[in-house]
């Protein structure tokens, strides 16, 4: 593929989750994952190792934190005089009086952006997964077939929520989709879309313009179905893990799949298409007299002096003497006191446990404990 012929287009915002208690104070792409990454990382990394230089980062409101991760995007190179990352906030036009609520009318809010872009194609993508997915073969996929738009689908859905909304296609043995449907059963095999396409940017600006004229409002609705009624789309398989996250179950559920080594190694284990992220000069992680720990992935800048069992522990997190976290997840710089028992909990940023606390939930139902929260 020729090095920068695609520009990227990021929805940085929740459109299909149900993690309303985690973005409080957040926004969906800024989401902490894997003891040390946003959710961001990994679609900006999918990006850079795609050569993709010119992004834009679409988001709507509780934003800054995202923005003070990323900053000028040095850690994926994106830091540029010329493209580089681009944070999208909304009223970018002055068309716009309201807030938008899906990405065509995101879409339609930065148009003046879009008619920025010089790049011959553009990816679209969604912040609702996290996965290690080469944009490289898609792009070149997407060449070869001559499609109008590809997009980009899983059958692998082990972490995604039954009974939550899905985009479901049909697609033939020659990639062909043949149609797209609503829908809100998993079925072994199905094919779901990952909100993910590629489309020529010259092509998606005219869908925008004219769904502005029409007042249409759905991408799916307005602009996909239409080209999949003509025969062209195609159908772009994910074949590596996809770690979902629909609600707080689910984003246990694909956090605590990290300790599975295939599940890691399908992420992490590309030598050509590594995992980035804002690096931080924090000391090396301290394990205490007494510490024990057990099919875990612990961040730097930890401090365990209890027992720590199949969890996740983010930078700077403490665990107390005596303490034992089994099957749960505690974000940056979160204490947990002495002689307290947690199972199936994530712990928020910033938290406190004190000390001979007891929380526990199960898989299906986790205990949460909001950001800076204290029990």
């Amino acid at each position: 593929m020729v090095k920068n012929k695609m520009a990227g287009l990021i929805f940085g915002d929740s459109y299909d989750v149900e993690l309303k208690e985690m973005l409080d104070k957040r926004t969906l792409a800024g989401i902490p994952f894997g003891a040390r990454y946003r959710v961001i990382d990994f679609f900006l990394s999918d990006m850079a190792n795609a050569s993709i230089t010119n992004i834009g980062v679409i988001v709507t409101q509780k934003y800054l934190s995202l923005v003070r991760h990323v900053n000028s995007g040095a850690p994926w190179d994106l830091d540029r005089k010329n493209s580089g990352i681009n944070f999208l906030p909304p009223f970018n036009s002055n068309d716009v009086k309201a807030v938008y609520e899906n990405r065509l009318e995101a879409m339609q809010a930065n148009l003046p952006w879009l008619r920025t872009v010089e790049e011959e194609y553009i990816l679209l993508t969604s912040c609702n997964y996290v996965a290690n997915i080469d944009f490289s073969r898609m792009m070149d996929f997407h060449q070869k077939s001559g499609a109008v738009i590809t997009a980009l689908y899983t059958k692998n859905h082990q972490n995604k929520k039954d009974g939550v909304e899905i985009t479901e296609f049909d697609v033939d043995a020659n990639g062909v989709v043949e149609d797209c449907r609503i829908s809100s059963e998993l079925i072994k095999g199905l094919e779901i879309g990952l909100n993910a396409y590629i489309m020529k940017t010259s092509d998606l600006i005219k869908c925008v313009e004219d769904s502005i004229k029409k007042g249409q409002n759905s991408f799916r609705r307005d602009i996909l179905m239409p080209a999949i009624k003509h025969g062209r789309v195609m159908g772009y398989e994910a074949e590596d893990e996809v770690l979902f996250m629909d609600d707080i179950s689910c984003y246990l559920k694909s956090n605590l799949a990290l300790l599975k080594k295939d599940v890691r190694d399908s992420i992490f284990a590309h030598e050509d298409r590594p995992v980035m992220t804002k690096v931080k000069d924090s000391p090396p992680t301290r394990y205490g007299e007494n510490a024990v720990v057990e099919n875990s992935l612990i961040a730097d800048g930890v401090i365990v002096e209890g027992t720590v069992r199949n969890s996740i522990i983010f930078r700077g997190a403490v665990i107390g003497k005596g303490t034992v976290v089994e099957n749960s997840l505690i974000m940056h710089d979160s204490k947990v006191g002495e002689n307290c028992t947690l199972n199936y909990t994530v712990v928020d940023r910033n938290s406190v446990i004190h000390d001979d606390r007891s929380l526990s939930g199960y898989i299906t139902h986790p205990f949460y404990l909001e950001y800076n929260g204290r029990v």
